[in-house]
């Protein structure tokens, strides 16, 4: 889920009091990587912003254990693609302060979104002058074409996402338990093998399963040897 500070409080609460009455897990999903919110960069690009999130989530966590509430349920953000170090420190940073005087109220990560403003063009009939134009290959919203890199393409820099913030985590006791959920280009066993081999607890499959639908995960798993 994404939305104002005030609106994700409010969706844990809401959750909580779902988690209370059902069997299964829950957890919950922050989406700090949407890069449409007007005029705002994603909250996970500024350290301030995340800042605000974390605060008060560990807030809320707080109240709602004074007042009985037992356990919280699992708490993730997802992170855009980070390309230099200041980034990662940033979130790091973040994480730490909100872990100061008692635990962090994040439990995982996922690693990561896709990469904005990519642009796909493919050739179009010769126009009257004998010139081949290029349009966007996939619609978008406003027209241009102009949209998230995923797939195969992000897998190299998902890698790297994931690698850096596992090792960065890993080196604060306070952050050593936060996992992480390792997203971008996975489509078969090697893809997931990578994924794991670099830290992810778990490996999402986003791209493949709208292109190859639910078969994919058999294709892993058979390349995995394991039986479904």
């Amino acid at each position: 889920m994404t939305g104002s500070v005030g609106e994700i409080v409010e969706c844990y609460r809401q959750i909580l009091s779902v988690q209370i009455k059902v069997s299964i897990l829950l957890a919950m999903e922050i989406n700090l990587s949407c890069p449409n919110i007007p005029n705002k960069p994603p909250p996970a690009y500024s350290g301030a912003r995340l800042a605000e999130y974390l605060s008060a989530l560990k807030a809320v966590m707080v109240s709602l254990r004074k007042d009985g509430i037992g356990d919280h349920i699992p708490i993730g953000i997802k992170t855009p693609p980070y390309t230099y170090a200041d980034q990662f420190d940033q979130l790091i940073n973040a994480l730490l302060d909100s872990a100061k005087g008692s635990s962090c109220p994040i439990s995982f990560i996922t690693a990561t979104n896709t990469l904005g403003t990519s642009l796909v063009l493919a050739p179009s009939k010769a126009a009257s002058d004998g010139v081949t134009k290029h349009l966007p290959a996939i619609n978008s919203a406003n027209g241009t074409g102009i949209g998230g890199l995923a797939g195969a393409p992000l897998h190299p820099l998902a890698l790297g996402n994931v690698l850096t913030l596992r090792r960065d985590l890993s080196s604060h006791k306070e952050l050593s338990h936060i996992r992480i959920i390792g997203v971008g280009g996975v489509s078969d066993a090697e893809g997931y093998k990578r994924m794991r081999s670099v830290g992810a607890a778990a490996v999402g499959v986003g791209t493949a399963l709208g292109m190859k639908g639910v078969g994919v995960f058999k294709h892993i798993a058979e390349g995995l040897n394991l039986n479904l």
